[in-house]
């Protein structure tokens, strides 16, 4: 996941409780993480390069994954569909398309915007971002496809062809010049992860606990050693890096798990204002991109805190009303419920808006 984890609590063995989490962050990083070539999900980024879009599934393909990968992605796709694809697991070829680290850089520099990506790599990012393209294909097996086999394999069978018919061949575009498909679960694996390290550490003895995964998936049970409960600050993103903007106490109503999802980008201002000419009719008011339109955000929304009765819910609310304010989670939820069999709850415990 590519973060730090931080863990405050107390009650029970304190060395034995932080030993255990430390293994099962682990073993999370070994399923879940895109850099780690043997992890469930990098196999399944893998698995595209052998599919087709439009092909039957093969229930003996795919790859096999552990029982926690298999509900995890179940979860992406419900939760894909559940916020109108504002969520979007498969949105990495999107973000790779407009160089999403070197926009953010030049946000925070003050320095001109490096230019737009042409509109057909942006079209052929966004085919290649789709949800759909994830299939489940038998218990517990997976597939990513690709939706540039089916061109590829049409246009090298072109050659034999063309000379069949005594035309000139048309070339099938060179490897890597279109965008691939690409898997990343980091966004609710840290509100799943936290989950799973503070009910562990309860399991373990801790009378309270406080789980936080990046600063911004956190998970917590009962209350501080003093009874007072837990407090957590949600940044200022219109302010400076240690400004706060409000409090947020947990358990809130029930629901112990909390997301924030934000540009972190401090105080906008020089970035925007040296885009290039001609640049306002793809105008960018932040690097999050928008995985329905395959362009940046321009939702006005700068960062969305949601507490929820479980991490993975809170992650990819935040992420989509960061997208679309306009999601209705009331809906999320009911769906969320319906599909996972348990009572769900929800609520936006902070949301703010970028300073004109």
């Amino acid at each position: 996941m590519g973060t730090r984890v931080d863990l405050i609590g107390w009650g029970g063995d304190g060395m034995g409780i932080v030993n255990a989490l430390v293994g099962l962050v682990a073993r999370h990083e070994d399923l879940w993480s895109a850099y780690r070539a043997t992890s469930e999900v990098s196999r399944i980024n893998s698995s595209h390069r052998s599919s087709v879009v439009g092909a039957a599934p093969d229930p003996g393909g795919g790859v096999l994954v552990s029982e926690e990968t298999d509900r995890l992605l179940s979860e992406a796709l419900m939760l894909a569909s559940a916020t109108g694809e504002s969520f979007n697991p498969l949105v990495g070829p999107l973000v790779a398309a407009w160089d999403v680290a070197a926009m953010r850089a030049a946000y925070v520099a003050g320095a001109p915007l490096p230019p737009a990506p042409a509109p057909g790599l942006v079209e052929a990012a966004l085919e290649a971002s789709s949800p759909e393209l994830l299939t489940r294909v038998g218990e517990r097996r997976w597939l990513l496809r690709d939706p540039g086999a089916a061109e590829r394999a049409a246009l090298s069978a072109r050659p034999l062809q063309a000379h069949r018919e005594g035309t000139r061949p048309l070339r099938a575009p060179r490897e890597g010049t279109r965008p691939s498909p690409r898997l990343d679960l980091g966004g609710i694996a840290k509100g799943y992860t936290a989950d799973a390290c503070r009910d562990l550490a309860v399991e373990l003895g801790a009378s309270g606990v406080l789980v936080s995964v990046g600063s911004s998936s956190i998970a917590v049970y009962g209350t501080r050693a003093d009874s007072s409960p837990w407090r957590v600050g949600m940044r200022d993103p219109n302010g400076g890096e240690a400004s706060v903007g409000g409090v947020v106490e947990l358990p809130a109503d029930g629901m112990a798990s909390l997301s924030t999802s934000g540009d972190n980008l401090g105080p906008l201002g020089a970035g925007r204002a040296q885009m290039p000419p001609g640049a306002p009719s793809r105008a960018r008011d932040h690097h999050i991109i928008d995985p329905r339109t395959g362009e940046p955000a321009r939702s006005g929304v700068r960062q969305v805190s949601v507490v929820a009765s479980c991490g993975v819910l809170a992650e990819a609310l935040s992420t989509a009303l960061l997208v679309d304010p306009s999601v209705d989670v009331g809906d999320v939820v009911a769906l969320w419920s319906r599909a996972s069999g348990l009572p769900a709850s929800a609520r936006v415990v902070g949301l703010e808006l970028a300073v004109p």
